[in-house]
């Protein structure tokens, strides 16, 4: 009777027994264990126990170097003074040996003859299964020395052959400088990268991060208009090239891009004021209503001193001088040399919140341009609406007359005034001449007698219209063809202006 650890044992098919014998025919690493055979002789009950030991295949090949690798050095960064242990981990196969045979060397030497500051350490046994193990033999240096930067290498072998790996050890203080170096230097280099694309591209980055994730100025500010646009008319005598393109950039490149493409709402005051008794107190109160403040620097403005009424009026002039209101400042042309620029320069210190746009003619016109970008990143934050040529409608019915109709134009010179077509479509009238001027009207409440003004085909027509602001004030040409001024205004008691001075206009649409 043949017992396993001491219990009988239904046997599978492949294990036979046969008397006194035990056969098994395929080992399996269940089979290990003891074994007890159980016999009667001469009356007595006879035990003999036996131990079975399952191993794997016996092995044909060398041991395996698990780390280092083998054909494949090891480099080890050390800093000399510090202690150091190397670790060699290799896998032996069973071959019948009563151990495995591991050991390092330096060079030639083994480690027993290196100095006593080196040495190894005990073999140890990580993980056995079936007779394969793998063990660890440690390389100890007390204090690593200068000397001691070389290279080491771990052997292991069995009857089989022999298998090594290297290690070699490097002083850290180098590698760690040119890992610095390098690390230093590509920070640099990615530090300019980013501040070349900054310097070209800030506008671009500050526009979309406002226009996707900024929230809109205008929200909740009470305020009717985004800017208020200060720009002096050029005397029409005086017009040269340069005048005339700073003319069509103030009255009609700039309000046209500004509303029609980017959706701002300007107050133009030659545009939009309703001449009254009260003008200084309506520009202040169209100022307060703006969320900035557009002022067009040409040479004829600064000649002129057109700032001069941000100076005059304390409530104007104590909102630049606080920062209530912010100023964008548009040069036209180099100043310098051409006008007293030290009155510009008392100007722009005088102002609290200014930004300095340089307009730098036909190239800044191009919507793609810096000029645009930086003036619409100077304009208050408010999501794009960007609105097509055909959506958009006369300003006038957008703003303080949306509501009134629309009636045939008022042509008005110095001598006399006539009705002519009106043009829906701005973008085709072009100005014949300089003392011709086209003016624009709309029904309004507002009875204007035959008598007041010598236009009899108007009649008692509702109307407001852009005539000049010389004649809404009293004043006449001196070669007016009233043959009474009395009937134009009784109580006149301004003096008599020129012909020239009468043909500028206030362009109220």
């Amino acid at each position: 009777l043949f017992l396993q650890e001491c219990k009988p044992k239904m046997w599978r098919s492949v294990v036979i027994q046969k008397g006194n014998t035990l056969l098994i025919q395929e080992v399996q690493e269940e089979d290990g264990g003891n074994y007890t055979c159980e016999l009667k002789f001469e009356g007595k009950l006879i035990r003999r126990t036996v131990e079975l030991k399952v191993t794997a295949l016996l092995t044909d090949k060398p041991p395996k170097p698990l780390f280092p690798m083998e054909n494949q050095p090891t480099v080890i960064d050390v800093q000399l003074g510090n202690p150091l242990t190397v670790a060699c981990k290799a896998f032996f196969g069973f071959s019948g040996e009563s151990g495995p045979m591991i050991y390092w060397m330096k060079g030639e030497k083994f480690i027993e003859e290196l100095e006593g500051h080196i040495r190894e350490g005990e073999v140890r046994l990580l993980r056995e299964h079936l007779g394969e193990k793998e063990v660890e033999l440690t390389l100890i240096f007390d204090a690593v020395e200068e000397a001691d930067l070389a290279n080491y290498t771990c052997h292991v072998e069995n009857r089989n052959g022999r298998k090594h790996a290297s290690v070699l050890l490097r002083k850290k203080d180098l590698i760690y400088k040119i890992e610095l170096a390098g690390g230093l230097g590509a920070i640099l280099l990615l530090l300019i990268l980013l501040v070349t694309i900054y310097k070209c591209y800030n506008i671009e980055l500050m526009l979309f991060y406002r226009q996707n994730f900024g929230g809109d100025e205008a929200a909740d500010d009470n305020k009717e208009y985004d800017a208020y646009l200060s720009y002096t008319k050029v005397d029409p005598d005086a017009l040269d090239r340069d005048n005339n393109e700073e003319e069509q950039f103030a009255l009609e490149i700039l309000p046209d891009v500004l509303e029609k493409h980017y959706g701002y709402k300007l107050f133009i005051p030659d545009r939009d004021l309703i001449p009254s008794g009260t003008y200084i107190e309506d520009l202040t109160r169209c100022v307060e209503q703006s969320r900035r403040l557009i002022i067009v620097l040409t040479p004829d403005y600064v000649l002129r001193r057109g700032w001069s009424i941000f100076e005059m009026e304390n409530r104007l002039h104590n909102m630049l001088v606080s920062g209530e209101i912010k100023v964008i400042l548009i040069e036209c042309t180099e100043l310098k040399g051409k006008v007293n620029y030290h009155e510009v320069e008392s100007l722009k210190h005088t102002i609290k919140l200014l930004s300095v746009v340089k307009w730098k003619g036909p190239k800044s016109s191009k919507l793609n341009s810096k000029f645009w970008k930086r003036l619409v990143f100077e304009m208050p934050g408010k999501k794009k609406e960007v609105v097509s040529r055909h959506q958009v409608l006369d300003s006038a019915e957008q703003g303080l007359f949306g509501d009134l109709q629309t009636v045939p134009s008022l042509a008005v010179t110095g001598t006399s005034a006539t009705l002519v077509e009106s043009r829906a479509d701005l973008s085709d009238y072009h100005q014949a001449d300089s003392v011709h001027m086209r003016h624009y009207c709309r029904g309004y409440e507002y009875d204007v007698s035959a008598a007041t003004l010598p236009i009899a085909s108007i009649s008692n027509h509702h109307t407001y219209c852009n005539i000049p602001l010389t004649l809404l004030n009293g004043q006449l040409p001196l070669n007016n063809a009233v043959k009474d001024p009395q009937e134009f205004h009784r109580n006149n008691p301004l003096l008599p202006l020129s012909a020239k001075e009468l043909s500028f206009t206030s362009d109220i649409w």
